[in-house]
């Protein structure tokens, strides 16, 4: 996936973790990172499925919705099927910002929805423990 100046946003070939387990769990996170089974990754990360990789842009302005679908696109061949939500963690910045994006997404019929670091976290641990195919972007 490329950014506008074409440079790559994630290389979902460049895995930075995996998890082995039947579901992944965030068992702490700060404003810097996130800790999944015991291993501290540094945000901004996405996760898609059990697979960890690192999210090359630390502006949430920066997404859009044609980065959104890709995303969505890609992420089948990891989780065998298609994602049920993509959901955006934000540590810093206002949602009310992200509006528009939640808006065009709705309207392009991707399951995306934005809230807080912390929410989503903890709304990550959900989803995965039901079995859930999520992809989440933490910033």
């Amino acid at each position: 996936m490329k950014d506008k100046k074409n440079q790559n946003l994630i290389s979902l070939t460049y895995k930075i973790g995996e998890v082995a387990d039947d579901y992944l769990t965030i068992s702490s996170y700060s404003d810097t990172f996130v800790k999944i089974q015991n291993t501290k990754f540094l945000l901004p990360i996405c996760i898609i499925g059990n697979d960890i990789f690192q999210w090359k842009d630390k502006n949430y302005l920066n997404i859009s919705v044609e980065k959104l679908k890709e995303i969505f696109i890609e992420s089948k061949v990891f989780i065998n099927g298609e994602p049920e939500i993509i959901l955006l963690g934000l540590t810093k910045g206002k949602i009310s910002n992200m509006l528009d994006l939640k808006k065009k997404s709705m309207a392009e019929k991707l399951p995306f929805e934005i809230m807080k670091h912390d929410a989503a976290c903890r709304t990550i641990n959900i989803l995965t423990m039901e079995g859930r195919k999520i992809i989440a972007i933490l910033i």
